[in-house]
């Protein structure tokens, strides 16, 4: 049976309306889908803006740290594997709650990161002021060794001074000795037969008194040390190194002043004495204690 003409309008009204819906919730829908990806994407560039700021917080430290960043490498390590993975989520759209959960986690440990490089900039700030204030106390206790051994060296040398002998009027003559032994003032070359030194051993106070032994250089006009025996057994030493003597004599001191005579005799009258200039120096304890010349002529 044929429909009317009314019931045909009332079904096609009743597929408009089944469309209209399906329409309605298709656009609906849609709208739906692109209003969560917008929200998604807005959540994703926030997201990534708030994981640059992490970051650029981060490498500034670094940056500014470079001299500790040795000491961190593991913090580096854990810091940019976060990093990775968030950025990976992002890209994906992952769930945003995982996102932020991550995201959290990364500013935490960039935080800490932080904290420990302020630790470790304070414990080089102390341990530099440490040392700063060490050098300069041991620059202190240099500068005061160095001032007390100054010190203890000038005192030394006024005790060294002060108990040193000094041979006073020291004098040189040259004579001839008679068969009778009576000795005849003489400078001539072939008749010298005798050397003798005159002088006054100082006073000393500060010196152990007893036997002290007294040495005479005395020397030619050429140079050479008149000695009496072998070089061995007619030398001392002095400052390490080991001088002839012509004469050595043993005296008793007793820490005062006392008249010294020294005398060097000719062992043969075969040819005349060297004519010119001849030295004298006398050491006692060490230290030359005097000096003086003398001539004999042809």
């Amino acid at each position: 049976m044929a429909l009317s003409v009314e019931k045909k309008v009332r079904v096609l009204y009743a597929v408009i309306v089944v469309l209209l819906v399906a329409l309605a919730i298709s656009l609906f829908r849609g709208q739906k889908v692109a209003i969560e990806r917008n929200e998604s994407f807005a959540q994703g560039v926030k997201l990534q803006g708030e994981l640059d700021d992490v970051m650029e917080e981060y490498t500034t430290i670094k940056m500014e740290n470079q001299d500790l960043s040795d000491q961190m490498s593991e913090k580096d390590s854990i810091i940019m594997a976060n990093k990775a993975e968030i950025e990976k989520l992002i890209a994906v759209q992952a769930d945003y709650r995982k996102i932020r959960k991550k995201l959290d986690l990364l500013r935490k440990i960039t935080q800490e990161y932080v904290v420990r490089i302020d630790s470790l900039v304070v414990a080089n700030r102390t341990l530099t002021e440490e040392n700063t204030q060490m050098r300069q106390e041991v620059s202190r206790f240099q500068e005061e060794n160095t001032q007390l051994a100054a010190d203890k060296q000038q005192l030394q040398n006024k005790v060294d001074e002060a108990s040193a002998f000094k041979a006073y009027d020291l004098q040189a003559s040259t004579l001839r000795v008679r068969g009778d032994g009576k000795e005849i003032p003489s400078d001539r070359a072939r008749r010298v037969t005798r050397i003798s030194l005159d002088f006054t051993l100082s006073e000393n106070k500060l010196v152990e008194p007893g036997l002290k032994q007294i040495y005479a250089r005395i020397s030619r006009p050429d140079g050479v040390v008149m000695t009496l025996g072998r070089d061995d057994l007619s030398s001392f030493v002095l400052a390490g190194d080991t001088l002839q003597y012509t004469i050595k004599k043993e005296v008793e001191y007793r820490n005062e002043a006392q008249q010294v005579r020294m005398i060097w005799d000719r062992k043969s009258m075969d040819g005349d004495a060297m004519a010119g200039k001849y030295s004298v120096m006398l050491y006692m304890e060490g230290k030359e204690i005097g000096r003086t010349s003398f001539m004999i002529r042809d």
